[in-house]
């Protein structure tokens, strides 16, 4: 076995190059393996993204691995070896979901995969353990009482974000090359953003869901990665994208290839650049990322337009978005109802509160609702017919408190966190968020790409276009 050359950095190097290497028997699975959970001890005690970790079990999986190459294995599968960590809201075979709360921390360990996970095992990931996030995934920042505080690897005293701020933190500082991640209303994105990495948030339904005691009503959220590249992102989603019987409402498999599309030549597009929605108020550094990158797609020979439409009702965003909150509430209510009426006491008391509260929704209120949900998909159902991508800013500010955002200053400032992502959750258009530079204190900017329904191939496109002009760098 050759031992990678000097060049070869494991902790930030791409999942596909880490991939190549073991598949040209450069870099064995144990090998990796081992950096991969020496870096984890050494480095997470100040970040707490990784929450349960099973390395007896990984070493033997990556030991089995190495064996299976080192005899010439002639058809591995496409993520034999690579060490992946998961969200803490999906079921792994061995590990508990706890869900990011008190009240199913001591939960038994899973006894099965989610569909998702198990596609990314069946190709030879090998899943390492599992990522810390906020209750029931109902936050912006990554906290709770079963696990603690969450940090950016950037710097310890502000946030990785959240929901997946766990998974961001631990693409961030080398830990793993690809995380699994979910996107309500930003979940994945925002943390991509606060952190440095790639979030893609495909097309509602891209991904299939499940098995669940409970559908998601509100078909908001989706399944998604947290990677290193572009490239690696449209990997994950060649692998984990098709229909199942388990989620009645995924599409079927989209008959391209995503990582082929990384390599593709754009066809000349009309691309919107959109600063505020009419609806936020971006930091100077995020404002000129944007118009970076809107610089850098002009000189690629795009039709750049700079025009800010703002989103239906704009001047209400507030009230539509504490509306949406109450909703989602509801559905994590019935999602876990069982529990929290047997053991409400056991839950965070913000999260139980909210729980209870959402019991107070009427009729009118899901109405008002789901008749300002039609008005965003007529929206951009509109935009769309103008323009082949969208640009804009992924958040409006760069990370915040560990402790959480202060909101009463986000909602007088136009920063609220959420402002330019929770709208496509609604309307399932595919998003990606990719990293844009740097501010002078070193916390990261990024910018956030929107594409047509079952657009993901010409999003993968354009945003591997824009990583090409941005160099490349890591907190760690």
């Amino acid at each position: 076995m050759n031992t990678p050359t000097p060049a070869t950095d494991l902790s930030y190097a791409s999942a596909t190059a880490l991939l190549d290497l073991m598949h040209r028997r450069e870099l064995s699975p144990t090998e990796l393996m081992r950096h991969t959970l020496e870096r984890i001890e050494r480095l997470d005690s100040d970040l707490n993204s990784v929450v349960r970790l099973d390395p007896e079990r990984a070493l033997a999986e990556a030991a089995e691995a190495t064996g299976r190459l080192a005899q010439g294995d002639q058809e591995p599968g496409p993520l034999t070896g690579l060490p992946i960590l998961v969200k803490d809201n999906e079921d792994a075979i061995g590990f508990p979901t706890s869900h990011g709360t008190s009240a199913f921390r001591d939960a038994p360990p899973a006894t099965r995969d989610t569909v998702h996970v198990a596609r990314l095992r069946a190709a030879g990931a090998i899943i390492i353990g599992k990522t810390n996030m906020p209750p029931l995934g109902a936050g912006i920042h990554t906290a709770n009482d079963a696990f603690g505080i969450s940090r950016n690897p950037w710097n310890p005293e502000l946030s990785p974000g959240g929901s997946s701020g766990g998974s961001a933190a631990a693409v961030a500082a080398g830990f793993v090359a690809l995380a699994t991640g979910g996107d309500g209303g930003g979940s994945t994105r925002v943390p991509a953003a606060l952190c440095g990495a790639v979030g893609l948030k495909p097309t509602r339904g891209r991904i299939p869901q499940g098995p669940s005691r409970f559908p998601n009503w509100p078909r908001n959220t989706v399944l998604s990665s947290m990677t290193r590249t572009v490239r690696d992102a449209a990997l994950h989603l060649d692998l984990a994208a098709g229909h199942h019987p388990a989620d009645p409402f995924s599409l079927p498999a989209p008959g391209l290839s995503y990582l082929q599309c990384a390599d593709r030549a754009v066809p000349r597009l009309r691309v919107g650049v959109l600063h505020t929605l009419g609806v936020a108020e971006p930091q100077p550094a995020i404002r000129r990322a944007v118009d970076h990158a809107a610089d850098t797609l002009r000189h690629h020979g795009h039709q750049v337009t700079p025009e800010d439409i703002a989103l239906p009702d704009a001047e209400n965003f507030p009230m539509a978005l504490r509306l949406r909150q109450q909703v989602l509430a509801h559905a994590r209510l019935m999602a876990h109802l069982d529990t929290f009426t047997a053991r409400r006491a056991d839950f965070e008391p913000w999260i139980a509160d909210a729980l209870d509260q959402s019991r107070a929704l009427t009729t009118d209120d899901h109405a008002r609702y789901w008749s300002h949900r039609t008005l965003l998909d007529q929206w951009s159902a509109d935009v769309f017919t103008r323009y082949d991508v969208l640009l804009m800013p992924t958040t409006p500010t760069t990370a915040w408190p560990a402790e959480g955002p202060d909101l009463d200053t986000a909602l007088r400032d136009r920063t609220l966190p959420v402002a330019y992502t929770s709208v496509f959750n609604d309307t399932g258009n595919p998003a990606i968020s990719i990293p844009a530079g740097l501010t002078p204190d070193r916390l990261p900017v990024a910018v956030q790409l929107v594409a047509p329904h079952h657009g993901e191939g010409l999003l993968i496109s354009v945003a591997a276009l824009l990583e090409q002009s941005e160099a490349q760098t890591r907190p760690v």
